[in-house]
């Protein structure tokens, strides 16, 4: 079972629209789902909590959504859903700030696995958040903190990794039906965003690298290592002892594949066209 934790800003004013495509994937994939819990990150808790109901509905996804501890005093708020863990243990996709999932700490249900995209291994850019700053571990530093020194299995999609998933307006252009009209009418602003930052209209999906490691292991290729925590909130790998599990690699075109499939709906042996790596 998998609990998608969403800082989800696309339908809010403002905020990166990469949750909307790793939300699409997980809810095309046919994978059991939980609950789509909202966070405040990208944009509001409430905001994320409409938009993954719109979206969510677009999908076809008739389960469980569950507020963010930010919304206040609310029933359906996630660390009061006790009846959530009964099925077994879930695979919590931490998509953005780590604030919900802090907040089942120390008294954790049974999760198997946590997958985030956060920290970086290689790159030390100039601006943010490619190094050190990394925004879904900054947001909420010290449910960040929590989080990390908990015993939770950790596996991070680093984001110099996850940024090597890029689309544009011809990918976008590809997307059929009423799913593709929403995902480019709201990806419209992070392509003039990216035009202005980085001369091009192609932007990476950071989360959908994330969600299709959840859905197809066989796309990413994993190892095993250690790290910590620095004290300034990015994540030191092969340092310290803290277990945690890497993506080093994505099968890029693969990725593009299963999403495209996915939104189309077509079978799992039909082609669809690959993802661009200019």
């Amino acid at each position: 079972m998998l609990l998608i934790d969403t800082d989800n800003a696309a339908g809010a004013p403002s905020g990166d629209v990469d949750d909307a495509f790793a939300i699409t994937a997980l809810l095309r994939s046919g994978l059991p789902v939980a609950a789509i819990s909202s966070v405040a990150g990208n944009t509001s808790e409430a905001w994320a909590d409409r938009n993954n109901r719109a979206l969510g509905e677009l999908c076809g996804y008739g389960g469980r959504y569950l507020r963010g501890v930010q919304a206040g005093d609310v029933p359906d708020r996630i660390d009061r859903a006790d009846d959530l863990w009964r099925e077994g243990p879930i695979r919590f996709l931490a998509l953005g700030p780590m604030t919900n999932l802090a907040s089942l700490i120390p008294a954790t249900p049974v999760i198997s696995e946590v997958v985030l995209v956060g920290g970086n291994r290689t790159s030390r850019g100039r601006f943010p958040p490619w190094w050190p700053h990394e925004f879904n571990l900054t947001k909420d530093p010290a449910a960040t903190r929590t989080v990390f020194a908990s015993d939770l299995p950790l596996t991070i999609v680093p984001l110099d990794v996850a940024r090597r998933l890029r689309i544009g307006p011809a990918e976008l252009k590809g997307l059929p039906g009423e799913l593709g009209e929403f995902l480019r009418r709201h990806a419209g602003r992070w392509a003039r965003r990216s035009l202005l930052i980085r001369g091009s209209r192609r932007f990476p999906v950071f989360d959908l690298a994330a969600a299709a490691y959840a859905i197809d292991p066989a796309l990413a290729s994993v190892e095993e290592t250690q790290g910590r925590l620095h004290r300034n909130l990015w994540i030191e790998f092969a340092r310290g002892n803290r277990r945690l599990r890497v993506v080093r690699d994505l099968d890029l075109d693969g990725i593009w594949r299963l999403f495209n499939r996915l939104v189309s709906g077509r079978p799992a042996g039909d082609a669809a066209p690959a993802v661009s790596h200019a």
